[in-house]
C-alpha cells in the first residue's frame, strides 16, 4: 500500500455522490463551529462571583423547616455541622428523616427513650468514629423545635440523644440584636 498525502480520507471511498456531498459538506457551512472563548470566559467569572455571594460563611448550617416556628434569643453563638433533630407539631425527624411522632410522646408524661432515633444517632456516632479515628466524639446535636411543642417531647428527645452519647445538646433558634 503506497504512502498517501494526509488530507479528508473518511467516507471518501464510496461512490455514490450524495455520501460524498455529505461527507465534504457539499459547499455549505461547516458542521464544526468554534467556541468564542472572551464570553465563556465572562461566564465563568459571572458564575463564580454568583456562588461566592451565595457562600455563608457565618455557619448557617441549618435549613429552616416551614413548620417550625423557633423561639428567638438575645444572646447566641455559632453551630458547628452535627446532627438536627427537628420537632414540630407532628413529627420528630433526624436530619429530614422521621423518627416518632409527636402526639404519641407528649400523650404519655413519663420520660421514655425514642428507639428509632437512639438508633440513628448511634449510627451517626459510629461513622463519626470511623471518619475521626484519633479524635474524642464531641457528642454534639442541634434541636431545631417549634415553639408551640409539649416540653416532655422535648425532655425525650434530650433523653434519647444523652442515650446515644451525645451530651452537647444545641438548640437553634432565630437571632435578634445583640447576639454573634
Amino acid at each position: 500500500m503506497p504512502v498517501h498525502v494526509p488530507g479528508k480520507v473518511l467516507l471518501h471511498h464510496i461512490p455514490l455522490k450524495f455520501v460524498r456531498d455529505k461527507v465534504s459538506g457539499g459547499g455549505k457551512k461547516s458542521v464544526d463551529m468554534a467556541l468564542p472563548l472572551v464570553p465563556f470566559i465572562d461566564f465563568l467569572i459571572t458564575l463564580i462571583v454568583f456562588l461566592i455571594m451565595q457562600f455563608s460563611s457565618s455557619g448557617e448550617l441549618m435549613t429552616t423547616v416551614a413548620t417550625i416556628t423557633m423561639p428567638t434569643a438575645h444572646n447566641t453563638e455559632s453551630l458547628e455541622i452535627s446532627p438536627i433533630v427537628a420537632i414540630d407539631a407532628n413529627i420528630v425527624a433526624l436530619d429530614g428523616n422521621r423518627m416518632a411522632d409527636t402526639a404519641s410522646l407528649a400523650s404519655n408524661p413519663t420520660l421514655e427513650r425514642i428507639e428509632p432515633l437512639i438508633q440513628n444517632l448511634e449510627t451517626l456516632k459510629r461513622n463519626w468514629s470511623v471518619l475521626h479515628p484519633a479524635e474524642p466524639f464531641p457528642g454534639n446535636v442541634i434541636l431545631q423545635a417549634d415553639i408551640g411543642v409539649d416540653f416532655r417531647v422535648i425532655k425525650k428527645v434530650m433523653f434519647s440523644a444523652a442515650q446515644a452519647g451525645y451530651t452537647n445538646v444545641s438548640f437553634a433558634v432565630n437571632s435578634t440584636a445583640g447576639g454573634e
